[in-house]
């Protein structure tokens, strides 16, 4: 190869591969939920926590958003008013259940997936933007909410979990490659006399629905919520309370197999809903360590703690962009020709 050809050729691959990877460096906002409207909205806020703005402006609850893997829509779930929308007189639902939506990231475009009178929480975008996990308890009690998964249009519902074991399921989260989902379910051992002993616990499945296994389950946590894969696969995040009756949760990592559990965050406020930074070395989450839930970072460590945001209005459920290799929209206006040209 002469010496021109190779460095055009050095060039050309280089961009290829900026091209390749530019969803993990793309400026990541982060979706987060607030009060300060006077009810649960859904914002967006740079990484640096300036800039914070409303983006579903509705008098209804709007909770647990997600990012799409192209960043183009966010799915959230919304408590819709009863039969007939009826509205207090703030203007805010009056009972009514949780349904999911969608809307472009700048808060427009909203489309309804879910119609159904039970309750729809915990939506999440799969890594390959093609289909939405969920949690609904449309076929029996609370007790007997199960996973589905959805294509983003709301069609093709089937449920994921069907284990009468599994009970009160919460918070699926599709792991990086999309072959996996981890989420949270109550169960019941033997206690002390053989009294029946509640807690809580991670579980992972398959996407087929198969293999569903604990890996909390040689901890000593009781209560554990909201987990959170890391970009490399390897490891969850998520808040749990050490005791039984104890509502003071705090931030833990563990590795997939039920490994190296350790705890990130050890104060006395309650401490909720982590994720990972898209790079792997920061960890988002909502905290109540200065009295009021705020928007906090910390390095993967636990150290290096410091405020997103600084508002009177809880703020809580944030959502960071974590891009996914799956998602070939940063691809759409380039068309490669062969491994010396990009066009």
């Amino acid at each position: 190869m002469k010496p021109a050809t190779k460095r055009q050729f050095l060039f050309n691959w280089i961009i290829f591969t900026l091209v390749l990877c530019s969803p993990l460096i793309v400026d990541s906002s982060i979706l987060f939920v607030s009060e300060r409207d006077w009810n649960s909205e859904i914002y967006i806020m740079d990484t640096d926590g300036n800039n914070p703005r409303n983006l579903s402006k509705n008098p209804n609850t709007d909770t647990n958003p997600s990012w799409s893997p192209d960043r183009q829509q966010i799915v959230f779930q919304r408590s819709s008013g009863v039969k007939g929308g009826k509205q207090n007189k703030k203007g805010k639902a009056l009972g009514g259940n949780n349904d999911i939506y969608v809307m472009d990231k700048d808060g427009q475009n909203l489309r309804q997936l879910t119609d159904h009178p039970s309750d729809d929480q915990y939506p999440k975008w799969s890594p390959d933007g093609k289909q939405i996990a969920f949690v609904s308890n449309r076929d029996g009690g609370k007790g007997t909410a199960k996973i589905y998964v959805m294509d983003t249009s709301g069609n093709n519902l089937r449920p994921l979990t069907n284990d009468a074991k599994l009970i009160s399921i919460t918070s699926p989260n599709w792991s990086p490659d999309g072959n996996e989902i981890v989420f949270v379910s109550w169960v019941i051992g033997k206690g002390a006399k053989g009294k029946g002993n509640k807690r809580s616990g991670i579980f992972i499945i398959n996407r087929d629905g198969k293999n569903i296994r604990e890996i909390t389950k040689d901890s000593k946590l009781t209560s554990v919520e909201s987990p959170s894969w890391s970009a490399d696969g390897k490891q969850i995040v998520f808040a749990a309370s050490a005791a039984v009756g104890k509502n003071r949760n705090n931030i833990y990592v563990i590795d997939i197999n039920g490994k190296n559990l350790r705890q990130l965050t050890k104060d006395a406020n309650d401490n909720n809903h982590p994720v990972w930074s898209p790079s792997g070395r920061q960890i988002i989450f909502n905290s109540k360590r200065t009295g009021n839930d705020e928007i906090c970072v910390m390095d993967i460590n636990g150290v290096n703690t410091r405020n997103l945001t600084k508002h009177p209005a809880p703020d809580y459920q944030p959502s960071y962009f974590v891009p996914s290799l799956l998602s070939v929209s940063p691809m759409e206006n380039f068309k490669l020709t062969n491994w010396v040209e990009i066009k």
